[in-house]
């Protein structure tokens, strides 16, 4: 299995050669059960002007929360009170349309990341249309036009870009199970992975007849992001390692910090279930299972300069480990069951609660580690 790793120049000396350091954590954890705790509903699944159907993501900042509610492709702005403030846009191909949300981004704009069109359309707070624009089309390693899932630009003009893994049955020679984070640069067709991680998931197959994909829940082996517009933090759900890749006069540094964590192996009795879980057929093979269990499948980042890694486990709650790289000491955190964390902001934590018929609405805690001695 192949996972994050911060990786020299493919080739392209004048733009990248990552100069590497390592620094450890000796890791003290401990864990804050939030599993009992009941959730305060900060936007209610119905809200005067409509009803949320399947929420996507989360932005939060002091101007709002704004939920992308994949239902209805479309994005709303409440207040902290559960107001509706704005909606910014709607489902079509025109200026001010998307048909697809990956990503938001909101600083003196929001910005709707529409990968099934390849362009951004960006919008004023107060929800009305500022532009829309492209996002350039670039061509990977084997010379082929791969869609972006997410991306971001760094002050220096360098893009950053995920590409989704394909899957194609068959022939399973074809199979790719990679999500590969991208340099690219102005005025260049040239790219630099920074990053391949495993997917998580895998492809089965019974010869000659069918075959499928079974999303397993070890989870992606790693995860990223961009702080602020000046670097770029991966996640290495396998290795446990956070690397900063940050940009100098000539080239790109990586800093990496060994967490202090292992990633747990995948056993028989792992696939096994998973099999189960995902109705695959007793006769079908499976190819390219992950290895371990990622201890970094999703990141976020807090205000504090800290980082939330959620961890993959064979546990129907969420856990998140709370990391301060050159602090010896973390902080695991879990989850009631039917609630996502999806940002942390002004002391508390916003995620999604859905009840027992999978109605979503945004609910949120107090971050408890205010509370820790």
């Amino acid at each position: 299995m192949t996972a994050v790793a911060p990786a020299a120049s493919s080739g392209i000396g004048e733009f990248v050669s990552f100069q590497a350091r390592s620094q450890h954590l000796a890791a003290q954890i401990r864990t804050i059960d939030l599993s009992g705790a009941p959730v305060a509903t900060v936007v209610p699944s119905e809200y005067a002007g409509g009803f949320l159907e399947r929420i996507g993501g989360l932005a939060v900042t002091d101007e709002g929360i704004w939920v992308v509610d994949w239902g209805q492709t479309t994005v709303l702005r409440f207040s902290e009170a559960g107001e509706l403030i704005a909606q910014y846009g709607r489902e079509g191909g025109g200026p001010g349309e998307y048909q697809s949300i990956e990503r938001i981004r909101v600083d003196s704009l929001l910005t709707i990341q529409d990968p099934m069109q390849g362009r951004e359309v960006r919008f004023r707070l107060d929800g009305t249309h500022f532009d829309t624009r492209p996002v350039r089309r670039l061509k990977d390693n084997h010379g082929a036009l791969r869609p972006a899932r997410s991306w971001a630009m760094l002050n220096n003009g360098v893009l950053v870009r995920q590409y989704r893994p394909t899957f194609v049955w068959p022939p399973l020679e074809n199979q790719e199970y990679l999500q590969h984070v991208v340099l690219a640069y102005p005025g260049s067709q040239e790219l630099d992975t920074i990053a391949s991680y495993h997917s998580g998931s895998s492809n089965w197959s019974i010869p000659d007849q069918e075959g499928g994909l079974l999303r397993t829940p070890f989870g992606e082996a790693g995860a990223w992001d961009v702080v602020g517009d000046t670097a770029i933090v991966v996640a290495h759900g396998v290795a446990a390692t956070l690397t900063f890749v940050t940009p100098t006069d000539d080239s790109f540094r990586a800093d990496t910090f060994q967490l202090g964590l292992e990633a747990p192996a995948v056993g028989d009795r792992d696939v096994a279930e998973a099999r189960a879980d995902g109705d695959v057929p007793r006769r079908a093979v499976l190819f390219d299972v992950p290895e371990y269990w990622s201890v970094a499948t999703d990141l976020l980042l807090g205000e504090d300069g800290e980082y939330w890694l959620r961890q993959a486990v064979d546990d129907d709650r969420e856990h998140w480990m709370v990391v301060f790289p050159g602090v010896v000491e973390m902080v695991r955190a879990v989850f009631p069951e039917r609630f996502s964390l999806k940002a942390v902001h002004g002391g508390r934590l916003y995620g999604v609660a859905t009840d027992e018929l999978d109605v979503p609405s945004v609910g949120a805690f107090v971050d408890p580690r205010d509370s820790l001695p």
